[in-house]
């Protein structure tokens, strides 16, 4: 329960149910720590992409933090909006950073950089792009929602509803090339590398997964009218936030810290920079010795190494993915 927690039936109530402290403050710490963690691997694995759900996971922290607040203001509309509009909309991060990262796992495990004849980069452009046209139909119609105006909000309703389909057909045409990528690199890349690849193909079938989830609940939530009994069930009950948005959210995150990207791919191995057949990458791996992409192991000691040329263009020699 809430500190100054009014009755439903309150004009001046921001809420539709009586709000729990607890679980506010505890998803405010749990997404916290998540952001720190993905803070700290993004240093220390010098994986500048990470920024798109470093915002999401910081967009979640922030929303359940001004949680905190409009609980003890029930009747303040700021904090209200606030919340709900970063709760609304941070999953899209996390979509995003879903995309960019298929796009640099074609880069650097097919040796001809393309899936479905499009090359890594295009690839991970368009469906960044395809994200943002989603985020923009989603502000716009959580921007409605939020209004004081019948109309407006029934209107706000649909629209978000709309960006919330568009954003789930994006996510289906996703996973068919996740799918296809995952095909691809079985019989293309090198029986170590396709195992480390599935670890990736693993955490971006699973974040997909908890997205839709998330996206399924919001349909049902806004497809209907305000006076709708699903919408009023939905609304009026904030166990399903926790259920089916929050937590959803929380282990999307969490799977990208403990399959992190950057343990597969550190570095500039994270970009889309070509990579010059006599450059040694791989800082540091001098001292385990491990075999990765960039170069081998050569004599006993692990003190020698040798590059390997990495993703050759078609028609290039291509012997480096044979060792």
């Amino acid at each position: 329960m809430g500190p100054n927690c009014l009755s439903v039936y309150d004009p001046d109530n921001t809420w539709n149910f009586c709000p729990s402290l607890p679980a506010a403050i505890l998803f405010t710490v749990l997404f916290g720590i998540v952001s720190a963690l993905h803070v700290f691997q993004a240093a220390r694995y010098k994986t500048t992409f990470c920024w798109a759900i470093i915002m999401g996971a910081l967009w979640e922290t922030a929303s359940f933090l001004i949680r905190n607040i409009s609980i003890y203001n029930p009747k303040s509309e700021g904090p209200a909006d606030t919340w709900f509009l970063l709760f609304l909309l941070a999953p899209l991060w996390i979509n995003a950073f879903d995309y960019m990262l298929l796009g640099r796992m074609v880069f650097q495990y097919l040796p001809n950089q393309k899936l479905g004849g499009i090359k890594a980069q295009r690839m991970a452009l368009y469906f960044v792009i395809l994200d943002i046209v989603s985020f923009i139909v989603q502000i716009g119609g959580g921007l409605m929602v939020i209004s004081k105006n019948n109309k407006t909000r029934e209107n706000g309703l649909h629209i978000y509803t709309a960006g919330l389909v568009l954003q789930e057909c994006f996510i289906l045409v996703f996973a068919a090339l996740v799918f296809t990528f995952n095909r691809h690199v079985k019989r293309e890349a090198p029986v170590e590398q396709a195992a480390r690849a599935k670890k990736l193909v693993l955490a971006l079938y699973a974040s997909l997964v908890l997205i839709s989830i998330r996206i399924i609940y919001r349909l049902l939530e806004f497809a209907g009218s305000f006076d709708s009994a699903l919408t009023q069930e939905l609304w009026t009950h904030e166990v399903y936030q926790y259920a089916l948005d929050g937590t959803p959210m929380f282990f999307a995150l969490l799977i990208m810290v403990v399959m992190h990207p950057g343990q597969v791919l550190p570095g500039e191995m994270s970009t889309f920079k070509q990579f010059s057949p006599n450059r040694v990458v791989m800082q540091g791996e001098q001292k385990s010795g491990r075999r990765f992409f960039g170069r081998k192991k050569v004599g006993s000691s692990g003190s020698s190494l040798e590059p390997i040329q990495m993703n050759a263009a078609p028609g290039q020699d291509n012997s480096w993915a044979k060792h």
